[in-house]
């Protein structure tokens, strides 16, 4: 294993959109303040309307499906067609996030056919303090694990993860424990005016 120390370089939306239509299993990390949420969900909304079936689980309640019909109707497509394409489950709490990253996903793609699944607000549920800093931690590690089989059975997963700073200061750390998960990550950054820049970040650790 060796650490890359190469730092964020700028690139364009359509390298993370080929990076996440391509084939083979990966774990692409997206960072960043609340408008990578909308930014995944054009990334949805794209794979959709090329004929692919996604899974999105949303811990975070970012889901929108307004944009997905708009982004159909502005190209003229079925909107009832993609939404029939994009599947949404939702996790209130990190027990809910777990069951459905480590045991539902999985068996619903390999129903469904499908290879491409997005998880928004992973984290989330993990600093909720009515979770002890323990519980929270065996959770991660578990999803961790979990990342690991999902890529090797060729799923490619896009993690939208929004920037917190919370307490206790320890549970600040699971990003960079999820970054170090991903075989690419990713960061939105907005500049003057609130104009979006996506930056590629060196990678923790290659594989």
């Amino acid at each position: 294993m060796k650490v890359n120390t190469n730092p964020a370089v700028p690139v364009s939306a359509r390298h993370l959109s080929e990076l996440f239509t391509a084939s083979g299993g990966k774990v692409i990390l997206l960072s960043g303040p609340s408008p990578i949420f909308r930014f995944s969900m054009l990334l949805a909304a794209a794979e959709a309307a090329r004929g692919g079936t996604l899974a999105i689980i949303d811990g975070c309640n970012r889901f929108d499906i307004h944009l997905l019909t708009r982004f159909a109707r502005e190209r003229a497509l079925n909107a009832d067609g993609l939404l029939a394409r994009v599947f949404l489950s939702r996790g209130f709490t990190c027990y809910q996030m777990e069951a459905a990253v480590t045991r539902k996903l999985l068996p619903f793609l390999e129903s469904a056919g499908s290879s491409k699944a997005m998880i928004f607000g992973l984290l989330d549920t993990l600093y909720d303090e009515q979770a002890t800093l323990r519980e929270t931690e065996q959770i991660l590690c578990r999803v961790q694990d979990q990342l690991q089989i999902l890529r090797e059975r060729e799923i490619t997963l896009l993690l939208a993860c929004k920037e917190w700073n919370v307490l206790p200061k320890e549970r600040n750390a699971y990003l960079h424990r999820l970054k170090e998960s991903a075989d690419s990550v990713f960061r939105l950054h907005l500049q003057e005016q609130s104009l979006p820049r996506l930056y590629r970040e060196r990678r923790g650790i290659h594989r």
